[in-house]
């Protein structure tokens, strides 16, 4: 379906459509992340797109658990949040910390229910980050779900004693990363003690 949108709507032709569907075949990767890849669609169109996607298929988007995405690169935040809006989440995309900040401020019932955070983040750092939201007594025991490309960071987390639902790295598949979002939320839903 998505396809067929991106096509509706002329952000792509039916030859950049079939290029990714025939890649999709042997690859397993999403359609949106090829079209990225490819340099056929933008990542924030893509993000338009499956928003669109998901209300033409008439998913009430406050019925979805909210998953925000802290990654400084627009392509990848582009893929992760393609990979979980495929698995029925809504999510947002923060760039850096003081965009994740903002939203970690809102109203209770606008925040999200997980964080799905790359440490590599352009000012202070996603270990700092996650420091900030361990020590705030509203984000304490938020899910927070490490997506890195430097596996060196788990050792720092750890020696901090920070708290984290799951540590994946870089590349990840989308099933794995799908698995690990879920595993946080059982996690977080579990009764204490």
């Amino acid at each position: 379906m998505l396809g067929q949108l991106l096509l509706s709507n002329g952000l792509i032709t039916a030859e950049e459509l079939e290029q990714a569907l025939s890649r999709q075949e042997w690859s397993g990767e999403p359609v949106g992340q090829i079209l990225v890849e490819l340099e056929a669609l933008a990542p924030h169109q893509l993000e338009r797109a499956l928003r669109e996607q998901a209300r033409l298929r008439g998913e009430p988007a406050g019925d979805r658990p909210f998953v925000l995405v802290v990654e400084d690169d627009p392509e990848a935040g582009a893929v992760v949040s393609e990979i979980l809006e495929g698995a029925g989440y809504r999510v947002g995309i923060a760039q850096n910390e003081a965009e994740a900040m903002a939203v970690l401020l809102e109203p209770e019932e606008s925040r999200p229910a997980a964080i799905v955070l790359d440490l590599a983040l352009p000012q202070h750092g996603g270990v700092e980050l996650l420091t900030v939201l361990r020590k705030n007594g509203g984000t304490s025991r938020l899910p927070v779900v490490i997506l890195t490309g430097h596996p060196d960071f788990e050792d720092q987390i750890r020696a901090r004693g920070l708290e984290v639902s799951g540590f994946l790295t870089k590349p990840v598949p989308a099933r794995r990363l799908v698995e690990a979002v879920e595993a946080a939320f059982r996690k977080a839903w579990e009764p204490a003690g």
